[in-house]
């Protein structure tokens, strides 16, 4: 069987090599129809950022909060990682161009703390080797520039404070831990109890916020205390007990003994099963507080606070975080997976699967995991290269956060380096990976401008303190719907018929409208959005936008408002479709539409000769997890997933696209790499009664991942 699968794999890409065609996006010379520079306006003083009635609002021309002048906010962005936060001045300018042109008006700065530099020239980090913190200055004055580009172009920043940084005792004034140990990766989650750990990192968030002149600067839009990191959810994954030894034992059980005292009285013992889980609340609590009173006092009270994601501590996070201001999340579809050295570029695998495929589990998660009453974010998302269904994860997501009425979302990661120039894929980036790019722009405004409904009648989850507790005894760790479900009752699939929100409240079961019956094809209470699990579709019809995601079989049309998708016989089955329209008009109406067909990417094999693409693959002893051909030599089991060779080839999604419209005439020109627009299809357009059918990535057509159709 073994044989099969690796004899299957060699021989498909060999076959349908011919349904491949080579494209690059030119991001510097972005325009037309895939600029979406028009979303953004310079930020001023007028468009600071605060919460108000749960949402991310601008204080307005007043320049006060909570008045008549307010308007409500979402945020699309993107993460940059490690050095890519620091770019030399000549870049800063044109990467914040080119974030305004996806439509992206927010940056989420990650992984400012990690690895700092033994020369500050290098400018990899924000701190240097001296004792933490002590700031690089020649990383301050880059992101500074950085700061000043975006600011130029609309573009807010998050601010992420802990991330990386592993404390040395050594320099830091922090006990060792006991021979034969060391300080944990990323230090957690001994940062969150240590007194001085917990002194050292307020001292960095005044740094920061003061190094980098942000107190009243429009452009520091949020801020985020700790990535990824709780007490409770140590505690659950049994980490705290390993890590907290010797002098950190010592100090968590002191605080322990205190925490007792506090709550029964000198020499009492803990009276309840759940009181461990208690105290650990409160020390999560407490942690945060203290970087949150940091970062009020550097910056001011009108600047959003977040403390950690809530797949970090799961439902106990509503106990812990109750006095910052708004709720973040994490997730990934297909996240790589290392059977043998964690991150090792040339020896990783997926799953290879679809969202939209596994029933939006993921997506249905993030869901019940939304706060009720607080701004929703999720800063970190991704189905990352190779995966062949890819595309599908920007547009889909929009769609939904936009009907559950979240208010941002981030991609990870637009770069993780300074290699601005980059014309391959490379894992998480968006950066180089040209099966994403094209419906990203579309993404941000199906999300930002209000092109998708939010739902029209909200569900409210309470939990009360016995059902949160259960979720943490039991390890619910990030499945929060999953612990819903288990105490509750609650139908993981409401999330998509109605918006739903957790709220930690005592005596009020889940309403009936959680509990169902709710049954697939599921359609969302604007009439904007249908599932349908069974044959694997998610449809979006709203009046200025019409998408296709999913599986489609031969034959097969799936329609979705003014469009209709059938694949041609010999695909792979699976597409991406998305249009939109650029006129503000209804589809029907408009005469002017951007549309989408992006296919999966993979680079050039190196050393192939000829050149050849590269291969998607069975992992070595693996049936159900594939991996990239290695390179000839390489005496690994992968190709190198954070680079590769150009040039990129992209599979072509051949299909007829049904418009439904009232134009008497239509044009549909593809787009180059720079968005330019190219001759016409000639033939491929057909004038039918109430619209037009058109066959694209046919044979002998100039072939793109996007067209622009106008009236002509």
């Amino acid at each position: 069987m073994r044989a099969f699968y690796v004899a299957l794999a060699l021989a498909l890409p060999v076959l349908a090599e011919d349904r491949f065609y080579q494209f690059a996006v030119e991001q510097d010379r972005l325009t037309g129809a895939a600029d979406f520079s028009f979303l953004n306006r310079p930020l001023t003083a007028a468009d600071r950022l605060f919460v108000r009635d749960g949402h991310f609002h601008r204080v307005g021309r007043d320049q006060k909060p909570n008045t008549a002048d307010d308007e409500r906010v979402r945020l699309f962005g993107v993460n940059l990682c490690f050095g890519a936060n620091f770019p030399a001045e000549a870049d800063a300018g044109r990467i914040a161009r080119r974030l305004r042109k996806l439509g992206v008006n927010l940056v989420r700065l990650h992984h400012m703390d990690s690895s700092p530099d033994r020369d500050p020239k290098e400018a990899r980090s924000l701190l240097t080797d001296g004792p933490y913190p002590t700031l690089n200055p020649v990383s301050v004055a880059r992101l500074r520039a950085l700061l000043d580009a975006c600011r130029a172009e609309g573009i807010y920043v998050n601010v992420n404070l802990h991330v990386g940084y592993v404390f040395r005792p050594a320099v830091d004034d922090v006990p060792a831990p006991p021979a034969g140990q060391s300080i944990p990766t990323q230090s957690k989650p001994l940062h969150i109890f240590h007194p001085r750990m917990i002194q050292l990192q307020a001292e960095y968030a005044r740094k920061v916020i003061g190094a980098l002149q942000l107190k009243g600067d429009p452009v520091l839009g949020m801020v985020e205390i700790d990535n990824e990191s709780s007490l409770v959810e140590a505690h659950q994954r049994g980490n705290l007990e390993r890590a907290a030894q010797g002098e950190y034992q010592a100090e968590l059980e002191r605080q322990w003994q205190a925490f007792l005292r506090a709550r029964y009285g000198e020499g009492a013992a803990p009276k309840n099963a759940d009181d461990y889980w208690l105290f650990l609340v409160d020390r999560d609590r407490y942690y945060l507080r203290r970087i949150l009173e940091a970062v009020r006092a550097a910056a001011d009270a009108l600047v959003p606070v977040a403390g950690t994601q809530m797949g970090y501590g799961g439902l106990l996070n509503l106990d812990s975080q109750q006095d910052l201001d708004y709720q973040d999340n994490h997730f990934y579809i297909d996240h790589y997976n290392f059977p043998n050295l964690r991150w090792d570029a040339r020896d990783w695998r997926i799953r290879d699967t679809s969202s939209v495929g596994t029933g939006l589990t993921t997506f249905l998660n993030m869901a019940a995991a939304r706060q009720a009453g607080k701004p929703y974010t999720l800063s970190e998302f991704n189905q990352p290269w190779p995966n062949r269904q890819a595309a599908e994860i920007d547009p889909t997501l929009a769609a939904f956060g936009a009907f559950q009425d979240w208010d941002s979302i981030m991609h990870f990661a637009y770069e993780h380096g300074r290699s601005w120039d980059q014309r391959v894929p490379s894992g998480f980036n968006i950066n180089g990976d040209w099966g994403k790019f094209p419906n990203v722009g579309q993404s941000a405004w199906l999300f930002r401008t209000g092109a998708i409904q939010a739902g029209r009648e909200p569900v409210t989850i309470a939990a009360p303190l016995a059902a949160r507790l259960q979720a943490a005894r039991e390890k619910r760790i990030g499945n929060v719907a999953a612990a819903l479900t288990a105490s509750l009752g609650y139908q993981p699939e409401v999330a998509l018929v109605h918006p739903v929100g957790v709220q930690a409240a005592e005596g009020k079961p889940a309403p009936e409208a959680a509990k169902g019956p709710v049954a697939s094809p599921f359609r969302s209470d604007t009439g904007e959005l249908t599932y349908d699990q069974d044959q694997r579709r998610f449809l979006l019809a709203a009046p200025t936008a019409a998408g296709v995601f999913g599986f489609l079989g031969t034959g097969q049309k799936a329609t979705a408002g003014a469009l209709e998708v059938e694949l041609a016989p010999g695909s792979r089955g699976f597409v991406t479709a998305l249009l939109t329209a650029l006129d503000g008009r209804p589809l029907k109406d408009s005469r002017r539409m951007l549309l989408t067909i992006p296919g999966y990417t993979l680079g050039t094999q190196p050393g192939s000769d000829p050149p050849r693409m590269q291969r998607l693959l069975p992992y070595p002893g693996a049936r159900d997890w594939w991996t990239l051909e290695p390179e000839a030599g390489s005496g690994k089991p992968s190709g190198n997933r954070n680079g590769g060779s150009p040039p990129v080839w992209m599979e072509r999604v051949e299909c007829v696209v049904t418009l439904r419209s009232a134009l008497n005439r239509l044009a549909v020109h593809p787009l180059d790499g720079t968005g330019e627009r190219q001759k016409a299809l000639s033939g491929a357009v057909t004038r039918i009664q109430g619209g037009f059918r058109i066959h694209l990535q046919a044979d002998g057509q100039p072939l793109a991942p996007w067209y622009e159709l106008v009236r002509p």
